[in-house]
């Protein structure tokens, strides 16, 4: 029987790819709000499909039973979030506020609370995408004042803490925590009209694939990473080196 992980954000972009690298080693229960309609069974083959809200816990605790019932869960991936414009502390909305904090924040902090039972079980490893906006205070690559998406960026600076007090608090059951951040990777967040201005800032000349953002999360979740926690894994293509 192989380990079970569970992983957010499935429907898409990294969190498909997440879900694709796991599936050869892990029985994948891939979670995403989107899959409230039927998915298209070509896309997602290989692992389970569940509707989820990740800002709803009772969503998220019928979640983590069905997938306990395939086998322990060794691995939860985090990678469920959303984005908005550029726009400047004085131009965002109370409700936009409150939306991007609510996924990318509550969310994380929700599924968090309710993983912790079973990863002790399991003594397993969890990892959450959070993003370089999250370490620099502006998303994109200009600290420009015409908006840094401060409400993205403070959702994933939150994320970063949490992965280190989640660390901090189980590490005593065995359990690994740790984090990724991703640059500009290809994919629906960032428009496609975009990608070869981007890619021209980039140290490596390139925007990222989500299957190496995927790379770096089996890593973390694997025993190679066996003595690291609490670390966040730049994937940037050397737009961040700290």
């Amino acid at each position: 029987m192989k380990p079970v992980a569970l992983i957010t954000g499935a429907a898409s972009n990294i969190g498909l790819a997440i879900a694709n690298r796991f599936k050869t080693d892990f029985y994948v229960v891939g979670l995403d709000k989107k899959f409230s309609s039927p998915p298209d069974p070509s896309q997602y083959q290989g692992f389970d499909t569940c509707s989820c809200d990740i800002t709803n816990q009772q969503d998220l605790e019928s979640a983590f039973s069905y997938a306990r019932k395939k086998g322990p869960i060794s691995a939860v991936v985090n990678s469920a979030a959303v984005t908005g414009p550029r726009s400047t502390i004085m131009e965002i909305s109370d409700e936009s506020w409150q939306t991007i904090l609510n996924i990318n924040l509550s969310g994380t902090f929700l599924l968090m609370k309710v993983s912790a039972k079973y990863l002790q079980e399991s003594r397993g490893a969890a990892v959450f995408i959070s993003s370089r906006a999250g370490k620099v205070g502006y998303a994109g690559f200009d600290p420009s004042s015409s908006g840094t998406k401060a409400h993205y960026c403070a959702s994933k600076a939150g994320v970063i803490s949490l992965v280190k007090s989640y660390a901090i608090e189980l590490a005593p059951y065995g359990i690994r925590v740790n984090g990724v951040a991703p640059g500009s990777i290809e994919g629906t967040m960032i428009p496609k009209e975009k990608w070869q201005e981007l890619s021209q800032r980039i140290p490596m000349g390139r925007m990222g694939r989500p299957e190496e953002v995927a790379d770096a999360v089996w890593f973390l979740c694997s025993e190679n990473a066996s003595y690291i926690t609490g670390h966040i894994l730049d994937v940037n293509g050397g737009t961040l080196m700290d």
